[in-house]
């Protein structure tokens, strides 16, 4: 019997990747990293910074039935950075403690890790639920976090696949 790999999606949160003013170097090390873990990354989309883009990509994924959601960007705190909040209004379970892990992994790497404000959390404890991960925007903070969350996928997985 054939094992079917876990579904990831990428969501890309940036005003200026959106308006095609800079390049998306997030999603090439997501995909990778997601890849090299034994996910299909399903997609990866581009929205612009505000809670209505992200939330209508969010509910897309999470219908498509994605196992694991991963948004980088709008996690800081300019006043369209809602992906956290868009976040809180999907998820049933919150898990601070892979949230804290996420940080302290940043910090080690970067002061600026500190200001992320992302949020880490279930849609559901039953299988068929998506795990939403929000990460910064920036390579090394999509590194950081799928290096944090990919290492406590297979309990994760336990509950959703």
């Amino acid at each position: 019997m054939q094992q079917v790999k876990p579904t990831a999606r990428i969501i890309v949160v940036s005003d200026r990747v959106h308006g095609g003013d800079r390049e998306d170097s997030t999603t090439p090390v997501a995909e990778t990293l997601l890849a090299e873990a034994g996910f299909h990354v399903a997609g990866a989309q581009v929205v612009p910074e505000g809670k209505e883009a992200v939330s209508a990509a969010l509910d897309q994924a999470i219908a498509a039935g994605t196992n694991l959601i991963l948004t980088c960007g709008g996690t800081g705190l300019g006043p369209n950075n809602l992906t956290p909040e868009a976040t809180q209004e999907r998820i049933t379970t919150r898990l601070h403690g892979v949230e804290t892990q996420i940080l302290l992994t940043g910090l080690k790497h970067s002061d600026r890790a500190a200001l992320c404000r992302g949020v880490v959390g279930l849609t559901s404890r039953e299988p068929g639920g998506s795990l939403i991960v929000n990460s910064p925007g920036s390579r090394g903070g999509a590194a950081d976090t799928l290096a944090v969350v990919l290492s406590l996928w297979p309990s994760i997985a336990e509950w959703l696949v």
